[in-house]
């Protein structure tokens, strides 16, 4: 008998929603990855074609919960995709991921991406028992910086030429909270 599907739980904040991917975000989605500024730190180039956008988002949808899982994260009023935030290379049985999160530029600075991850940390340390997450960090993002750091992640170092991007390699500083840490207390 074939497993049956784990549900994709649906978070709720005062102001998102963050739900499973659907096909119809491919555009709001092709907003954020077609933008430099936005893709400036991410992991991949910018997106040129939204064929690109559209193949992302398909596999955003067919997600493998206990190694990765990806929520858009919603308008609570219209429901239209403003970025993404997810947890990948789970080790579940090492209670440990890492996160990621991006978000338009044009909902940007707004606290729409610490009540994101907020309530995505809620659920990975509540519901999913995990013990760590990580966050790997460009250190010239200071603003991703400022908000992990807000959300109790310590800095643990500098991991020297640690992500390719096309064909450049890039240096990632390593934050961590563990369950027991005090969010804002770094």
């Amino acid at each position: 008998m074939p497993k049956q599907a784990i549900p994709h739980p649906i978070l709720t904040t005062p102001r998102l929603r963050l739900r499973q991917f659907r096909a119809d975000d491919t555009e709001a989605m092709h907003d954020c990855f077609a933008h430099p500024e936005a893709m400036r730190f991410w992991n991949t180039p910018v997106h040129t074609k939204a064929i690109e956008t559209e193949r992302v988002v398909q596999r955003l949808i067919d997600c493998t919960p206990s190694y990765y899982r990806f929520w858009a994260v919603a308008d609570a009023a219209s429901d239209r995709s403003l970025g993404l935030v997810n947890y990948h290379d789970g080790h579940i049985r090492s209670k440990r991921v890492a996160i990621g999160y991006i978000i338009d530029p044009a909902h940007q600075r707004q606290g729409l991406a610490t009540e994101a991850v907020t309530a995505m940390l809620d659920f990975c340390f509540g519901e999913l028992n995990l013990h760590r997450a990580q966050a790997f960090i460009h250190p010239d993002n200071t603003a991703s910086r400022k908000l992990i750091e807000k959300l109790g992640f310590r800095c643990e170092g500098l991991l020297r030429d640690n992500l390719r991007v096309g064909e450049d390699w890039r240096d990632d500083l390593l934050y961590a909270r563990l369950a027991t840490d005090r969010p804002g207390a770094a």
